[in-house]
């Protein structure tokens, strides 16, 4: 546990922020969550559509002002894991990685921030039905 200047600190859980958009609109960035003192455990997202068709999506965590992204051409109905990986984030364009291997958000261990972000969009043309999810499963620093 962390501590500061005597005083004692531990993560409170949450449940998960979810992001259920049916249907998403082509482009939009959506929130799953926006908050500070935060360690990210796992990023899930999935999308699916009537046609069954593979669509590109984008995963975007802005941590400490740092902006990392995500790309990857998605088959229907299943769940893909985002994790920050070694990858510097080139103004934006690299530092996550999205994998069908369920890990945790950076591999094996958590992803901190003080002030963190995440959202998703989907940048292909929308499907008949076209359905956009992610989960976040988070915890809190807390002063106790």
């Amino acid at each position: 546990m962390p501590r500061g200047n005597g005083m004692k600190f531990h993560y409170l859980d949450h449940d998960s922020d979810v992001v259920d958009e049916e249907p998403p609109v082509q482009d939009i960035w959506y929130e799953v969550f926006h908050a500070y003192d935060v360690r990210v455990i796992q990023c899930a997202l999935i999308q699916d559509n009537d046609e069954l068709a593979v669509k590109d999506i984008e995963v975007r965590w802005t941590i400490d002002g740092n902006v990392y992204l995500g790309t990857l051409a998605c088959d229907d109905l299943t769940v893909y894991y985002a994790r920050r990986h070694y990858s510097a984030s080139l103004g934006g364009t690299s530092g996550l990685e999205i994998l069908l291997t369920a890990l945790n958000a950076a591999s094996y261990t958590d992803k901190r921030g003080q002030d963190f972000k995440v959202e998703i969009r989907i940048t292909s043309v929308l499907g008949t039905n076209q359905r956009l999810r992610c989960w976040c499963v988070r915890e809190t620093l807390e002063l106790t």
